[in-house]
């Protein structure tokens, strides 16, 4: 079984890393875990694996390199309140698998910290993204 390790998804102000793990199975996936997110009080800074403009809300982070370099992500806010998480492995040269994770809009709350409101991730820390999707 081929693992591979990657501090993929680190948004916190106390960053905190998340592993991804893909598994050879009949339907392959990827065990996300220690997943975290948010905004740094009275700042105009999110850390999200590098420090990005974001004022008070999550922002959108393009695709992004991992300390794998088979690995990338990336954190896309949508309409409602939800955002998704996207996986990409570089599974052989040329080949890559991909799957996305949705954050419900109950698991981003806002916070008060007196005279602004940051957002951050609630929802849990672990969670599995499948089926990944093949792309040669």
């Amino acid at each position: 079984m081929k693992t591979a390790t990657a501090t993929a998804l680190a948004f916190v102000s106390a960053i905190s890393g998340a592993a991804i793990e893909p598994r050879q199975t009949p339907t392959p996936e990827f065990d996300i875990g220690g997943f975290a997110a948010s905004c740094q009080p009275h700042s105009v800074l999110c850390f999200c694996g590098v420090t990005v403009p974001g004022p008070n809300s999550l922002p959108a982070v393009g695709l992004t390199g991992c300390e794998d370099p088979r690995f990338s992500w990336a954190f896309e806010p949508r309409d409602g309140g939800a955002h998704v998480v996207t996986v990409n492995w570089e599974w052989t040269p040329g080949f890559n698998q991909t799957g996305s994770h949705l954050v419900r809009p109950e698991d981003v709350v806002l916070e008060s910290h007196g005279s602004v409101a940051t957002e951050r991730y609630v929802g849990p820390s672990s969670f599995v993204i499948k089926p990944l999707l093949s792309i040669p």
